[in-house]
């Protein structure tokens, strides 16, 4: 178990290179010892042979950390020590065969162009039954797929990269870019291509609403509900991913203000997309999802048997039906996101070290409880078995994304900024206010940077994927099963993570940007009833690398819906605080508080101008 821990999580501290220095000297001091003939030889044998076993445990199960093509240069630093100190030549054997594997699969990669699930392969065009009413010489668009096409091509490309997320990408200390002066930063790629897969799932939804302008309210209407059939279908394939994805793009601003079509959008619709919203309510810090998760994490199909819309609980039991008389099970592709939050509040709540800077092995404990439950997950997404289309995917790659103020204006050109009011059975303020937070880790730098120079209003249903922690009320799995190999995950049990015994009347976790930087790279920090400004300030200069003896050039801002709440200089940080709204901050330097000024009345006077413009027209 501990070993397992440590494995799991120890990039958050250390570095694979670190850890083989540390066993190979232990090694090499044991076998000294033995050779001096020292006491204790039993002993001294027996660690020896943990050391070799727990090298091949190592790479037997984190061969991620020794894929590093074409080098290969971490196996071969074991392999030569292996030849050099080990003469039973066990390890040695190992690592060669591991060499060979991780070659060979290499090699495949590079000579296979389109890989398929389970063996299939695309032989001919008597494979691609996937199109309606398409011409194979003429380009796909979004009217010519059909709703189940698009729904098992994006369950494909979702699948293919969630089983390829390296665990401890997703840890908080590793994703939230919480490096120190000195130490290597952590891309974290694998976890950065799901958030694009998911950005371009949403970005997708609001082009092929807004492109283009001349179409009328039925088209869009038609676009609209054709979307909420694809998330049904998602659900039914249990692509969460795709899912909360079409759902965002769907709540994003520019396609949420057009009151006049989603009016005409048909009541089963509006029905059907409303449950479908429901799944990832933020309410009881996402229990919904959360509860789902558990009962079809691993289960072989969906379970739609509670949905309230009666044509959808009686056609999807009949599509569910359907897969099990034909034999197919279907995998599943989280949300991401919410493993990525509760990994972000872990590391925020939990302090990395204890007692005379061990490190806390409890953190650890839990941290490793999360990333477990993605690998089960991960096991579980291989049972898709889905021929991917080729011309999908370039169909796909090519839609060109829209930046914010392009969504926004296409959106007004469609419905005037006069005429703009709220759809209907969208919920109230408050409700709008957490679908805003469906999550910042997954928002895309050119909607995030352009979203901030757009005014409040504008800006704040706009899409923003990935929860981050946004609130200290998440809930982190305590105890799951090893196996994949029962039906769901039973064993699962939710229970309150660390940060739940804070007593929210005298702590609270805010989150915290750099001024000129993306929203989305922030650091999250645990306030306490006795923090000061100062030495807040102090504390979030270090977490983003700056000089904290330059402190006293910078101040602490909260963001509120209607403007900016400035933290006094000297006072007490979480007394001073709006705790009704969301807990988002920025750390400025004092000298841009004049630009800043400036930049505000002109975009003021803009806004101004636009609405003239638009009552006149």
């Amino acid at each position: 178990m501990h070993l397992n821990v440590f494995l799991a999580t120890c990039r958050a501290f250390t570095t694979a290179d670190q850890v083989l220095d540390i066993l190979f000297r232990r090694y090499k001091e044991y076998k000294e010892c033995r050779r001096r003939g020292e006491n204790g030889k039993d002993s001294r044998h027996d660690v020896c042979r943990i050391i070799q076993s727990v090298l091949c445990i190592w790479m037997d199960i984190y061969q991620d950390d020794f894929d590093e093509p074409p080098a290969y240069r971490l196996l071969h630093r074991v392999l030569e020590f292996a030849e050099a100190q080990m003469s039973d030549g066990e390890l040695a054997r190992q690592t060669r065969h591991k060499l060979d594997r991780l070659r060979r699969s290499q090699a495949l990669k590079s000579q296979q162009k389109v890989s398929v699930p389970n063996g299939h392969h695309l032989t001919s065009s008597e494979d691609v039954l996937f199109i309606e009413n398409s011409d194979p010489d003429q380009p796909l668009d979004f009217d010519t797929i059909s709703v189940q096409t698009m729904a098992d091509q994006l369950t494909y490309m979702d699948a293919e990269l969630f089983k390829k997320v390296v665990p401890h990408h997703c840890l908080g200390s590793v994703w939230s870019r919480r490096d120190k002066k000195g130490k290597s930063t952590t891309d974290a790629p694998t976890v950065k291509a799901t958030i694009a897969q998911f950005n371009a799932v949403s970005f997708l939804v609001i082009a092929t609403i807004l492109r283009n302008t001349c179409s009328s309210t039925e088209d869009r209407v038609r676009i609209i509900e054709k979307w909420v059939d694809i998330a049904q279908e998602c659900r039914i394939l249990k692509n969460f991913s795709s899912l909360k994805a079409i759902i965002s793009g769907l709540q994003s601003n520019p396609i949420y203000r057009l009151s006049e079509t989603w009016a005409a959008v048909s009541k089963e619709k509006s029905e059907e997309y409303e449950e479908l919203c429901t799944i990832f309510s933020e309410e009881n810090n996402q229990m919904t999802w959360r509860e789902i998760l558990v009962k079809e994490g691993t289960a072989k199909y969906a379970d739609t048997s509670s949905t309230k819309v009666k044509h959808v609980r009686k056609e999807s039991a009949q599509k569910i039906q359907a897969q099990r008389l034909s034999g197919v099970m279907q995998g599943t592709v989280p949300y991401l996101g919410t493993f990525l939050t509760d990994l972000m509040m872990l590391d925020t709540a939990m302090p990395d070290t204890v007692d005379t800077n061990l490190i806390n092995f409890e953190k650890k404990k839990k941290e490793f409880e999360v990333l477990a439950q993605i690998q089960l997950l991960q096991k579980t997404a291989q049972n898709y078995n889905i021929v991917p289309e080729p011309s999908f995917k370039a169909w796909f790659d090519s839609v060109e994304h829209l930046r914010y103020e392009e969504s926004y204006r296409l959106s007004c050109e469609v419905q005037p900024l006069s005429d703009s009011m709220s759809p209907p059975a969208q919920g109230s303020r408050k409700e709008r206010s957490l679908r805003k937070r469906i999550s910042r880790l997954f928002s895309t730098s050119d909607w995030e940077t352009s979203s901030a120079n757009s005014n409040t209003s504008q800006s704040e249903d706009r899409v923003s994927e990935t929860s981050m922690p946004d609130s200290p009320d998440s809930l982190v799995p305590e105890k799951m099963s090893a196996s994949s190999s029962s039906s769901s995950l039973t064993s699962l049990e939710m229970s309150t993570s660390p940060y739940k015994n804070y007593d929210s009347s005298s702590n609270c976790v805010i989150r915290v940007s750099l001024s000129g930087e993306s929203d989305n790279i922030y650091k999250s920090v645990l306030l306490t009833h006795q923090d000061h400004t100062p030495g807040v300030i102090k504390s979030l200069m270090s977490k983003f690398n700056l000089d904290a003896e330059e402190a006293e050039e910078y101040k602490l801002v909260q963001k509120l819906p209607d403007g900016e709440l400035q933290i006094p200089d000297h006072g007490n940080c979480f007394y001073a605080i709006n705790q009704s709204v969301e807990p988002n901050f920025i750390l400025r330097k004092k000298s841009e508080e004049g630009e800043l000024h400036r930049k505000s009345k002109k975009r003021t006077t803009l806004r101004k101008l636009m609405e003239v413009v638009s009552t006149q027209t």
